[in-house]
């Protein structure tokens, strides 16, 4: 079975034709992207030579006008030794360019005038370093280096930024073959400030020069030091240090050998101990933070050591252990724990930092067998009834004190309140007999005898002595008050005695009845 295929018409053809034409005009190519990248990108140089780096660009046909370049460097390996610009297809210098051997650091920010330019091999810096120590080293392009493209909106067009990867050696030796039993890597730091340094001898030899100082291109003098192939230091600051030998040969000297030595005594920085929630919780989890470095030799490690401050802990003795910040503590039992932080340098030197861990079991716990937790600080048992006797005794020395000043007005005082409180009036004697005046006569008399009229009694009642500080100043019957007498100084008769003396002024008066 055959099929007829219908004829497309040619008009329709043409129309596709214009499309993709079109299509393409309206989406170009995208720009291929351009590459930094340094010469040479490895190489192996001895200490205290010089090499050159360059920065060079591709531009991978592209167009550019700006170039943003932050380069890092070993700073311990090599240092810059000429800081300035030279040849470079930069034109403008909008940042120029910064050299920092003590950050290992080269900033700068430069273009070139529209229309830019196109390279593949274009040479934007060339930067000259100086070995200062053996090892290897990586100078590499950083995170804000930029290629920005010239098409009127400043595309970063930066593809690839390739590092370069060197090593450095120390000076072979041109003499007698060096070594040290105290510091045998030339490349690593080491505490130990006294180096000592053996070399070989070739039969033949009448003598060695030999030099101990920090320039890596030394040479010792021409005078003979020793006849043997052992010498020993002591006591050198930190630092890089070299140490060259020579020998003599038949009345000549031969070539200088260098061995490096690094010496760091110091440890690392001081830091401090942060503990999250805080230093005294109920959280037996608490994370430790802690962070230092080291300026010479560099930071190595942490580790850490835990010790119990319970009377009841036993007599184990707590390990140190690695650990790294932020650190979580295991579970914690209630209780006080000191933690011991240790930083340790790349040189074997170390530094130790502390805090105490106050764990608490529950929020009004403040008394322990170890002692008392006043909050602010913790006082153990010895010391706190130190602190209470030490009160107890000012306290009573106050109260000595006050007593002997006082206790007059206190005896005082204190009557005059119980009196009033109980209500008992001072008892005074009587008046004396002199003064005093027959008592009332009764309202009734004998029988047979006629009764006084009330007027007549009235004349007869004597007046009341007023002898009483606390009586009234009005006396009740009309009767005038008499003035107080003082105090006599004979005793007051008593009651049998006034009787009796009522009696016989009666008998002598009779008809006053």
């Amino acid at each position: 079975m055959r099929i007829k295929m219908r004829q497309v018409p040619a008009h329709f053809l043409a129309l596709v034709c214009i499309l993709t034409s079109f299509l393409s005009f309206a989406h170009p190519a995208s720009a291929r992207g351009a590459s930094l990248y340094l010469s040479p990108g490895s190489g192996s140089f001895y200490v205290g030579s010089t090499f050159d780096v360059s920065i060079l660009l591709n531009t991978q046909d592209t167009a550019v006008n700006t170039i943003e370049v932050d380069l890092k460097f070993p700073k311990d390996k090599i240092q810059i030794a000429n800081p300035s610009v030279g040849k470079s297809i930069i034109q403008i210098w909008a940042t120029t360019p910064t050299f920092s051997n003590r950050e290992g650091r080269v900033y700068f920010v430069g273009g070139m005038p529209s229309p830019g330019i196109k390279t593949t091999d274009g040479v934007v810096l060339t930067i000259t370093f100086r070995v200062v120590a053996p090892g290897a080293g990586d100078i590499s392009f950083q995170g804000t280096t930029r290629v920005l493209s010239n098409d009127g909106s400043g595309t970063n067009i930066l593809e690839q930024a390739t590092l370069g990867r060197y090593t450095f050696s120390p000076i072979p030796p041109q003499g007698p073959q060096i070594s040290s039993p105290t510091h045998p890597d030339q490349a690593k730091y080491y505490k130990n400030p006294s180096p000592t340094f053996i070399w070989s001898e070739d039969e033949g030899m009448e003598g060695f020069s030999y030099a101990l100082d920090q320039d890596p291109n030394g040479t010792p003098d021409t005078s003979i030091d020793s006849t043997q192939t052992s010498v020993s230091y002591d006591d050198y600051k930190d630092g890089i240090w070299y140490f060259h030998v020579r020998a003599r040969k038949n009345s000549v000297w031969g070539g200088t050998s260098t061995f490096t030595v690094h010496i760091d005594t110091k440890p690392p920085a001081v830091f401090d101990i942060k503990v999250s929630p805080s230093e005294r919780t109920t959280n037996t989890r608490p994370v430790a933070r802690f962070f230092t470095t080291d300026s010479l030799s560099g930071f190595s490690h942490f580790e850490m050591k835990i010790v119990p401050l319970a009377l009841d802990s036993g007599t184990e003795e707590s390990l140190f252990f690695e650990v790294s910040s932020p650190h979580q503590f295991i579970a914690f039992k209630p209780g006080r724990y000191t933690v011991i932080v240790r930083a340790f340098d790349n040189a074997g030197n170390w530094r130790d930092e502390e805090v105490v861990l106050n764990i608490i079991g529950y929020f009004f716990q403040f008394i322990s067998a170890d002692g008392v937790d006043l909050i602010f600080t913790f006082v153990p048992w010895g010391r706190f009834l130190n602190i209470l006797l030490l009160l107890a005794l000012l306290i009573l020395i106050l109260l000595i004190i006050f007593w002997r000043r006082h206790h007059r007005h206190i005896h005082a005082s204190i009557k005059e309140d119980l009196k009033r409180l109980v209500g008992i009036r001072p008892t005074l004697p009587a008046p004396p007999q002199s003064f005093m005046t027959p008592a009332p006569i009764p309202h009734t008399v004998e029988r047979g005898r006629p009764q006084m009229q009330a007027s007549e009694r009235a004349k007869h009642i004597p007046p009341i002595i007023n002898t009483d500080p606390y009586a009234k100043k009005n006396v009740p019957d009309g009767r005038p008050p008499i003035a107080p007498v003082k105090e006599p100084a004979t005793k007051a008769p008593s009651f049998q005695d006034l009787r009796d003396a009522l009696r016989d002024k009666q008998s002598e008066h009779p008809d006053n009845i």
